[in-house]
């Protein structure tokens, strides 16, 4: 399963790389997909978030940010983290989402300072913390279910990439210094 820049959402049989069914988004899939219950999940740069049925690519839902520019909404350029019932993304105007990965309806957002450019990454530390960075220059922490901010961490540069979890450390990299450090996860 893969996007593309025309907006196109592919299945294409492993064997011998045949197209077995597509999906024409509202805009162009920069991350990849996240596959959770038989559901393909994505955003898009229409700033869309969609859920497909992994057998047939028929769409289950889609639904809209109400953004954080002039009632717009920004693009959703990362990879979401599925985990507890929802869909985690990061979007370009500066919020992380939380959306009921069964409906798409929304569990909750948060700002951050900067562009969300980076894929979440989810922990049960706590019961449940997704972790994102931001172009702010902040790794935040969030509770999973309500969205409200555990932490946060001033690496002192942009954050792009998608964090990982390791046993109790979070892993990011920092575009302004060109490094990879870790924080404990907690």
């Amino acid at each position: 399963f893969l996007g593309s820049e025309d907006g196109t959402v592919y299945n294409l049989r492993a064997r011998d790389g045949a197209i077995r069914w597509t999906y024409k988004a509202g805009g162009a899939v920069k991350g990849a997909l996240a596959l959770a219950d038989g559901k393909l999940f994505f955003g898009d740069y229409a700033g869309q978030v969609t859920a497909l049925r992994r057998s047939d690519g028929r769409r289950l839902w889609r639904t809209g940010t109400s953004g954080g520019t002039l009632g717009g909404s920004g693009n959703f350029y990362a990879t979401p983290a599925v985990a507890y019932g929802r869909v985690y993304l990061g979007n370009t105007d500066g919020f992380v989402y939380s959306f009921s990965a069964r409906n798409g309806r929304l569990a909750w957002r948060h700002k951050t300072g900067g562009y969300v450019y980076s894929s979440p990454a989810v922990s049960p530390a706590r019961g449940g913390t997704v972790y994102a960075g931001s172009y702010d220059g902040r790794l935040y922490a969030f509770d999973a279910r309500t969205g409200s901010v555990r932490w946060t961490r001033d690496v002192g540069g942009r954050i792009s990439g998608g964090p990982q979890v390791v046993g109790d450390l979070v892993f990011y990299s920092n575009l302004a210094r060109k490094s990879t450090g870790a924080v404990g996860a907690a």
